[in-house]
């Protein structure tokens, strides 16, 4: 299973690595460094939004569906009641967006007249979810091909739409198709399931709705909705610093060096993801299965990872040009620090994720907000004397710190043969993305 989710998941991290690649290509052409750090705030309010509603869903879909994975009626009421609760959420978060769109606007991309934009974005918010719950439940039926293909295939169609919209509309052509690539990639896996999957079927999900199992996914979002919500708000928070420092100018520059180790760190993303969390829950009653579990997971991870990064320092001059332009020079010197963060970030991801699958609320939510204010502080600090490097250093900070918070909170996983099994532990455990 770990051998095919690596596989299935270094497919899509490529194929989302061309085509991230090509966008930020064409968004640095058609748009300028200015452009690229509006579209991200949009993507990362949306990305925002998403974690902060969806992450404890998934969560509870997958460890309770994986725990009652050969009770097809069970398993049938816990997907029921997910489906039914992200409904709720969804409605009123929509409705909350459409009430509040121009002062989001105003605040997050510095133009009010972008209000409608803003009042539809609950849409994307809506179909990013259901497609992630969706990508959840084929995990935990072990049909990981089915994942990758309709992850790739969302992926060259969403190029497909933004490409030429950026190109031909600019910045509103950009912003519209930033939205609708969602919808579409949700309508496309849909498309898949009901015409490939063997494993999920309309019927798997028409189970009643139950209190309990609701109680139980609910148990999840305390720690899942401080990660949906601290590290994508500390990003937009350190982009709009940046701009109102810096300029647009300085803080496209540095969401270039973002946007181009993300797009290298999703193939370890992509690939733990798909075997990650459903492994987790698996092991809910073997400790020292799930304790070899972390453990594999986190050496392969961090190894792909600094080998990536290895590969990435050593072309960052050919690689920066051909992605970008040579208008983004400067980007060139910004990488090492990133690349660096990124490795140490991988580290902290995986050993947070482990901090959820084991319930630790307090430690998770401790560990997240030393990532956030670390972050934030030391780039409040130091974007005056440094300029946009100061922001990379308060990256690399903020990940060490959050690395060592969870390394000392998992000591009993990490140095010892013994793993502590939180008492809730029959109920939910862990999912979700790197949100981080």
């Amino acid at each position: 299973m770990i051998l095919r989710s690596l596989g299935w998941g270094s497919a899509m991290a490529g194929v989302r690595l061309l085509t991230s690649f090509l966008s930020i290509k064409v968004t640095a052409l058609a748009l300028g460094p200015g452009g690229l750090v509006l579209v991200a705030q949009l993507t990362g309010f949306i990305g925002l939004c998403q974690s902060m509603l969806g992450q404890g869903l998934v969560a509870g879909a997958v460890r309770l569906g994986a725990e009652h994975g050969a009770d097809q009626e069970r398993r049938g009421q816990v997907y029921a009641t997910v489906l039914r609760m992200g409904a709720v959420l969804v409605g009123c978060w929509a409705l909350a967006l459409a009430v509040a769109s121009p002062w989001i606007a105003q605040a997050l991309l510095h133009d009010r007249g972008l209000a409608p934009l803003i009042a539809v974005a609950g849409l994307a918010v809506a179909a990013a979810i259901f497609n992630d719950l969706l990508f959840g439940v084929l995990g935990v039926a072990k049909e990981v091909g089915l994942i990758g293909r309709a992850s790739i295939a969302s992926a060259l169609l969403g190029l497909l739409i933004f490409a030429p919209c950026a190109w031909w509309w600019g910045l509103q052509g950009a912003l519209w198709a930033s939205l609708s690539v969602y919808v579409v990639g949700l309508a496309l896996s849909i498309a898949l399931v009901a015409w490939r999957s063997s494993g999920l079927h309309w019927r798997d999900v028409q189970g009643r709705f139950d209190r309990e199992i609701a109680r139980r996914v609910l148990s999840f979002f305390p720690m899942l909705l401080v990660n949906g919500v601290l590290p994508a708000l500390t990003l937009i928070l350190v982009r709009d610093l940046l701009a109102s420092r810096l300029g647009l100018e300085a803080a496209g520059l540095w969401q270039a060096s973002w946007r181009l180790s993300e797009a290298c760190q999703a193939l370890v993303v992509a690939s733990v993801s798909l075997h990650f969390m459903p492994g987790m829950g698996e092991h809910a009653h073997d400790p020292e299965g799930r304790r070899r579990h972390v453990l594999r997971t986190l050496a392969g991870a961090c190894a792909v990872s600094a080998l990536l990064a290895a590969a990435l320092w050593l072309g960052r001059r050919p690689a920066v040009h051909l992605v970008f332009s040579t208008g983004f020079e400067a980007v060139v010197d910004l990488l090492p620090l990133q690349l660096l963060g990124d490795v140490l970030k991988t580290a902290a991801w995986i050993l947070s994720m482990a901090l959820v699958g084991t319930l630790r609320t307090r430690w998770f939510i401790t560990s997240l907000c030393a990532y956030a204010l670390v972050f934030f502080g030391v780039s409040w600090e130091l974007v005056p004397v440094l300029g946009t490097a100061g922001a990379q250093w308060g990256y690399v900070a903020a990940a060490a710190l959050q690395g060592l918070v969870a390394t000392w909170a998992l000591r009993d996983v990490l140095w010892r043969s013994t793993l502590q099994v939180a008492p809730v532990i029959e109920g939910p455990s862990e999912a979700g993305r790197a949100g981080a």
